[in-house]
């Protein structure tokens, strides 16, 4: 028996509720050196199920658990690597899960996988992480093949989402596409990351800048512009400078610490000290309520513009 979390190494009982006690995959050798070849039968003839990969098991309560699947693949395919979505998901829980294993794996390997399993001979990359103690290539080879491998819809927010957790930098991901001549949608993708180059401090101020805020109504904004205050200088995400107005994008990726939020805080009260009005939107603000947040620039601008011309 492999070393497991929290799985005894000299496991005992029945064979069903060990498999139900522990949310992994095991292969045939493994539970053999524990359980007798008729108990093992007398196990899958109760649960035919539980044989998910030829030679590799799993409780069926557990078949659909990312990291069971990705368990299974890698013990069913030693030689290959998981990448795409699910490599990303082991990475990082908070990205979703694709309900599919992604295998990379060397060119020539005769492999036969079932509907949930989509095997890619691009090569074994040298280099890889075990997150969860799942064999998986490295974050910006698994983005670079979730997005290829997904679908043209699905690939701009599994580009966003990826980089906004910081599963990898843009530039991780650029060295990255420089291996491969041809990637699937590699127009849209150079496009995206070129949006990078431009001085951007991070994933959501870029979504922020090209998706979100565009057109004439925001052509008065400075981005990342410097305010001189009185004992200091600030610089800030987005600034209209003849409205006084001030757009902050944070989030909990960027400003989780308590040292972050004290640091927000202070320059926060200086700049409306100064006279500035300051709006701050986070990742779904920006991602899942857009125009709500056009809205409130908008009216922000007008009612500063307008109070200006009343004094």
């Amino acid at each position: 028996m492999r070393p497991l979390p929290g799985v005894p190494r000299e496991p005992d009982g029945p064979l069903g509720a060990f498999l139900d006690a522990y949310p992994h995959a095991f292969t045939r050798a493994e539970l053999l050196s524990t359980w007798s070849r008729h108990h093992l039968d007398f196990t899958l003839a109760d649960a035919p199920q539980s044989r998910i990969l030829s030679g590799v098991y799993a409780s069926p309560q557990h078949l659909r658990r990312p990291q069971v699947m990705a368990e299974a693949a890698t013990l069913w395919a030693p030689r290959a690597l998981v990448t795409g979505s699910l490599a990303l998901h082991l990475y990082n829980k908070s990205l979703p899960s694709p309900g599919y294993v992604d295998l990379a794996t060397t060119n020539g390997d005769n492999l036969h996988p079932p509907h949930w399993v989509r095997v890619h001979q691009t090569g074994r990359p040298p280099e890889y992480g075990t997150p969860c103690g799942v064999p998986c290539t490295l974050p910006a080879r698994a983005l670079l093949d979730a997005w290829r491998y997904g679908k043209a819809f699905e690939r701009p927010n599994i580009f966003w989402n990826a980089l906004w957790i910081r599963a990898c930098t843009s530039r991780q991901l650029s060295t990255e596409m420089m291996r491969w001549p041809r990637i699937a949608g590699r127009r849209d993708l150079d496009r995206m990351l070129a949006w990078f180059t431009e001085g951007a401090t991070s994933a959501l101020e870029v979504r922020a800048k090209h998706e979100t805020f565009v057109g004439t109504r925001f052509k008065d904004f400075e981005w990342q512009a410097e305010i001189p205050l009185v004992r200091r200088k600030v610089r800030v995400d987005m600034l209209h400078r003849k409205a006084q107005l001030v757009i902050e994008l944070d989030g909990d990726a960027y400003h989780s610490t308590r040292t972050d939020r004290e640091a927000d805080r202070d320059r926060q009260n200086a700049l409306v000290a100064s006279g500035f009005t300051v709006l701050r939107f986070g990742w779904h603000d920006i991602v899942d309520h857009p125009q709500w947040c056009r809205d409130q620039v908008n009216n922000a601008i007008l009612h500063r513009l307008s109070r200006a011309r009343s004094q």
